[in-house]
């Protein structure tokens, strides 16, 4: 998994700017994000890629860590986190999240589409149980059995490419955290067809980073992909929990 992801940020291009709440790819997260970001100070991104969400929450003066095993990713982020002057409020680490010693406490964990690239992903789930702090929140994300490409076939190649190990349906999900702690305060079931043809057709690249820049186009599609979860099935699986 690691030679995939070296790959896949190999030619990372410098953020430059701030992502906004009406971004295509995170239209989902960001809010979700903001709901419980309020009076948590010290944030946990376990997977950060190459900060994108870390520094959006930065910009908001919270204190964010960010973990990848991608050492490409994270010299992007130690560059980005100078070029947009938030280097006070991130740290960011290299390493397999199970591996590295981290002593510190959180009242904010991400985990956003990490568990499915993990073999052993209750013991993932039992760490962030052991660094989350007594009042804070687990926002989780992963990809849906209940996908409509996936459940035709049509994305057994995308998963094998980047190094799926499972998908997860709402049960297997809720079962994992309830297993190590948790319980399920919010799930949202999102990314519906068209969002999934998006992200699976590599050829798109160029619609989603128009999306990602104009906001009205954005909640137009938005807008009519939620209209198709209830009719063909949700692609992504997100959960907020919180400690028993």
């Amino acid at each position: 998994m690691k030679n995939i992801y070296e790959e896949f940020h190999k030619n990372s291009h410098l953020q430059k700017r701030i992502i906004s709440e009406r971004n295509f790819t995170y239209t989902s997260l960001l809010p979700l994000i903001n709901k419980y970001l309020y009076e948590r100070e010290n944030i946990l991104d376990i997977g950060c890629g190459v900060g994108t969400i870390d520094f959006f929450i930065a910009s908001k003066r919270k204190k964010v860590t960010g973990i990848d095993i991608s050492s490409n990713a994270i010299a992007q982020c130690v560059s980005n986190a100078n070029l947009l002057n938030l280097s006070t409020y991130v740290d960011f680490f290299c390493g397999d999240f199970l591996s590295l010693e981290i002593n510190n406490e959180f009242d904010m964990i991400i985990c956003f589409e990490v568990l499915e690239h993990i073999k052993e992903d209750n013991l993932v789930i039992k760490k962030i149980y052991e660094l989350l702090a007594r009042n804070g929140v687990l926002i989780l994300s992963v990809p849906s059995k209940n996908a409509p490409l996936y459940k035709i076939g049509l994305a057994t190649e995308f998963d094998k490419k980047v190094g799926h190990l499972r998908r997860y349906s709402f049960e297997d999900l809720e079962s994992l955290i309830t297993g190590e702690g948790f319980f399920a305060k919010e799930v949202i079931k999102t990314e519906g067809l068209l969002r999934n043809l998006l992200f699976l057709n590599k050829t798109a690249g160029m619609i989603v980073r128009v999306l990602n820049r104009v906001g009205f186009l954005s909640d137009i599609v938005t807008f009519f992909d939620n209209l198709s979860i209830p009719l063909f099935g949700e692609s992504n699986i997100i959960i907020v929990a919180r400690k028993k």
